[in-house]
């Protein structure tokens, strides 16, 4: 039986058209609290699917601080919080120990970052996707680091080939574009998050162990039908024991032991040079999101190579004077730590 989202603690990842009615749905459930994660702004073209950003004075702002503010007014009992960032830019401590996460991001590359740290954290995910050439939809459950994960869906060559941009320290700066941008109506949208708070409310409520996915068409014969979504061995989300996670707020140095590590999932690029102008500069950003808009400061260059990038700190190591806000990591973010220089295998 559907039990509902009261006192519940959510976060919602992607805030376009399916994530707007979330937060519609999620208030009038009376959620504890809901992190509102997104990285972009209101532009004019939300406007025809999303009703949130109708209000006066919002085409501009960042969404989720805008849709945040709108909640709060609607929806005074759940604290509504904002992050106008990437999922993978978003510090794990604000993730942890969440009731469950709405993936509402129509990349496979969010999907995977959301994947990977949901099974890092062992927190449920509910996603909702809609199909750009018909009417239909699906709902996905991954419950966690034991069940089934978006990466098990991927075919090993594009799961590769995402994990391998997240990776590599020697990669010139550029990524190809992802399809991406629904062109589903609103009522679809409205649909789709129905089932999404409908079904993700019944699978959290009886702590579903199993992936599912509940998938409709509404053209044609009309359809709903769930599916299990299995567990697939060669997805490295699942292998091997968890790490331990720590919280790392001064120093590197500070939280390392001898010959001990600590390292982060997606790799920061320190160190950059312009293949056109050659000027070097140090970016500090997350290396996936430098090959996919970073420029050159000085000529605006996209042909860019990093220098140095890295993905974790050993004791010892010249970095580890420095703490994570330097590094240009996300504040309130998580570190494994390991000994010596074995790490886990993604890819």
């Amino acid at each position: 039986m559907e039990t509902g989202f009261q006192d519940r603690t959510a976060a919602v990842i992607g805030l376009g058209a399916l994530g707007n009615e979330l937060v519609r749905l999620l208030g009038l459930h009376g959620a504890a609290e809901v992190l509102l994660v997104d990285p972009d702004k209101v532009e004019p073209s939300n406007l025809a699917k999303c009703a949130w950003y109708c209000a006066p004075g919002v085409v501009g702002r960042p969404k989720a601080e805008a849709l945040a503010e709108l909640a709060r007014a609607w929806f005074p009992r759940t604290r509504w919080l904002a992050a106008a960032a990437e999922v993978a830019d978003v510090g794990w401590r604000r993730l942890q120990g969440r009731d469950v996460l709405f993936c509402c991001v129509d990349r496979d590359s969010a999907r995977l970052e959301t994947a990977r740290i949901a099974t890092r954290l062992d927190l449920p995910v509910c996603d909702g996707g809609m199909n750009t050439s018909g009417a239909s939809g699906r709902v996905s459950w991954y419950p966690g680091r034991g069940g089934a994960c978006h990466g098990c869906r991927l075919s090993a060559a594009r799961r590769r080939e995402l994990l391998r941009t997240w990776s590599s320290a020697a990669y010139p700066c550029r990524v190809p574009e992802e399809p991406g941008g629904w062109t589903a109506t609103p009522s679809l949208a409205s649909i789709t998050a129905a089932l999404q708070v409908h079904f993700g409310a019944i699978w959290l409520g009886r702590r579903e162990p199993q992936g599912r996915s509940v998938e409709f068409r509404l053209d044609g014969p009309l359809r709903l039908e769930e599916f299990l979504v299995p567990l697939n061995d060669a997805c490295p989300f699942h292998s091997g024991p968890p790490p331990r996670l720590v919280s790392i707020d001064g120093p590197f140095r500070d939280a390392l032991g001898p010959g001990e590590e600590a390292s982060w999932e997606w790799a920061v690029c320190l160190r950059a040079r312009c293949l056109d102008c050659r000027h070097e500069w140090n970016p500090r950003l997350r290396a996936v999101r430098l090959r996919r808009e970073g420029a050159c400061p000085q000529c605006g260059s996209r042909r860019l190579l990093e220098l140095d990038t890295r993905c974790s700190i050993r004791a010892g190591d010249a970095m580890a004077e420095f703490g994570p806000a330097a590094l240009g990591l996300p504040p309130e973010h998580l570190y494994s730590i390991r000994r010596g220089r074995q790490r886990e295998e993604t890819g």
